[in-house]
Order: C-alpha cells, then sequence, then structure tokens
C-alpha cells in the first residue's frame, strides 16, 4: 500500500494549528492598531559574549563599566539584563561555549538608537576583543 500521498496531509493537518496559533501571534503585533494591550515599540536582543582570546573572561566589574558608560547612557530610560550559557563558531572554525549577557531594550526604533546600538556593539568589540555582538530585532506590543 502506498501511503506518501497520506503523509503530508497528515503532516498538513496536525501542523494546521500551529500555523494558526503562529498567525494570531504575528498579527497580534503586526501594527499599533492590533496591540491588545499596550502599544507597539522595537524590542532589541543583545548577546555579549564573555569569553576573550589570551585572557580571562570579561568580569562582572568590567561588564557593571560597560553597562554604566556605553549602554546606560545611550537608553536612559531602561533595559534588561541577564545571564546566559551561549555558543559561538568563532572565524577560525572553533566551537566556542561560554558565559553570555544578553541586553534586552525597549525603544521607538528611530535611525539615531539604531546607531546607538550598533555604538554599543562596536564599543564592547573594541573593549573586550570579541569578534562580534549578535544583534535581534523584532516588534512587540508594550504596556507597562
Amino acid at each position: 500500500m502506498n501511503t506518501a500521498p497520506f503523509f503530508p496531509r497528515k503532516l498538513a493537518a496536525l501542523h494546521l494549528p500551529l500555523l494558526l496559533a503562529l498567525g494570531l501571534t504575528v498579527t497580534a503585533c503586526g501594527n499599533e492598531e492590533t496591540c491588545a494591550v499596550g502599544s507597539e515599540l522595537h524590542r532589541t536582543e543583545l548577546f555579549f559574549g564573555l569569553d576573550r582570546e589570551n585572557a580571562e573572561p570579561v568580569s562582572e566589574a568590567e561588564w557593571q563599566d560597560f553597562v554604566d558608560t556605553a549602554v546606560t547612557p545611550r537608553f536612559k530610560d531602561g533595559l534588561t539584563m541577564f545571564d546566559a550559557d551561549g555558543q559561538y563558531l568563532m572565524d577560525n572554525g572553533n566551537l566556542v561555549h561560554e558565559n553570555s549577557k544578553v541586553i534586552v531594550l525597549l525603544h521607538e526604533g528611530s535611525p539615531a538608537h539604531s546607531r546607538d546600538i550598533d555604538a554599543i556593539r562596536e564599543e564592547y568589540k573594541q573593549r573586550f576583543d570579541q569578534e562580534s555582538v549578535l544583534r535581534v530585532d523584532t516588534m512587540s506590543c508594550v504596556a507597562f
């Protein structure tokens, strides 16, 4: 018995509720008129690896100094940061497992804020000899 045509339909039927849920989630914050609560803001997540080649990892004191001097002056309204475990494939092909920090910023998405975010990334890379700082931008419905 040939079951090949059955599997795609069965697979599609199983994924339909998931696709509908994702569609509702995406449309719930598609623009300000569709935010059920609050308003739409840009959300930027920055991922900072703490390991350094040929040096000790970035210390808590160094991290806090970086946040106080490079991040807070640019985002005085507030931010969220937390510890994370990460891994990163370096340009030389080595897979690095390292402790990381994540900063979450909510902002209106202006070109000035985007430049500030990129300046934060560049400063971290230079100050702590890093290859990269991951930036992820999304839209979120936000209420305070």
